[in-house]
């Protein structure tokens, strides 16, 4: 054996025993929004899953709402994974701030959904992946998932959909946080000289509903207050946003790519 395949294979060994990762474990991905930095120690865990649960499949621009900022301020390669073509609107991610450049989108049958996904987070170079669909993945699944993103210190985030708010809380959970985003009722505007209320702006209910080695949360937003939230859900779905742009210009931008595995 020559030196260099030996050096690799140490390499390999330190990283399964967990001793010695390629990546600083202590890293985080800001949301920008304080009170969530402040209670996750400053941003969601790198190197780990991440569970986000839709109650409903109308909600799923409420998610997107505070995934995509998050996404767009890591500066890495997202790869959005999924049986089906990613619901996501072109000029909705250009305002976000996502390089198109950096999104692959990749579309696999549902059977070979996971080994992909483990393939993109053991990968050498750091980025993010978005695994969207309605399996819900099995411990065994998570656990080798999670494997994958501590030995290469990439992300990934669950987009799920879930039958309801008991089966969120029961189904089994080896990710490092459980999210549900939903909309909520806006708080009437009271204008004097007006007899009737304006409506309020709109409001995002966030609920952490588990955390490793922390608390669950719930948070109220007010999204016109928050920046990363301000702006419409319905821009970033592709069967609900109109183009803001000429198709032209979005493709002389630079189109998300798609590949087929």
């Amino acid at each position: 054996m020559t030196p260099n395949a030996l050096a690799r294979l140490r390499e390999q060994v330190r990283c399964l025993e967990r001793r010695s990762l390629p990546h600083s474990p202590s890293r985080v991905l800001p949301t920008g929004l304080k009170p969530f930095d402040d209670h996750l120690g400053g941003g969601l865990k790198t190197a780990s899953l991440h569970d986000i649960l839709l109650p409903d499949p109308l909600e799923i621009g409420a998610s997107l709402a505070l995934l995509l900022p998050l996404l767009a301020h890591s500066g890495w390669p997202v790869f959005w994974l999924g049986s089906v073509p990613p619901p996501l609107h072109a000029w909705g991610l250009h305002q976000t701030g996502i390089s198109l450049r950096h999104l692959i989108c990749v579309e696999s049958d549902a059977a070979s959904v996971m080994a992909v996904a483990e393939d993109i987070l053991r990968g050498p170079e750091r980025a993010l992946i978005v695994i969207a669909g309605p399996r819900v993945p099995s411990l065994t699944e998570v656990r080798r998932l999670n494997l994958a993103a501590e030995s290469s210190g990439n992300t990934g985030f669950f987009l799920r959909p879930v039958s309801s708010s008991c089966a969120s809380r029961k189904d089994p959970c080896a990710c490092a946080t459980r999210w549900q985003i939903t909309s909520h009722p806006s708080a009437p505007l009271c204008v004097p000289g007006q007899v009737l209320p304006l409506p309020g702006p709109r409001r995002l209910s966030v609920s952490l509903l588990r955390m490793r080695g922390g608390r669950p949360a719930h948070w109220l937003l007010d999204c016109p207050d928050h920046a990363p939230l301000s702006r419409p859900m319905a821009s970033f779905l592709a069967h609900r946003a109109s183009p803001a742009l000429p198709a032209r210009s979005l493709s002389a931008r630079s189109p998300a790519c798609r590949a087929r595995a």
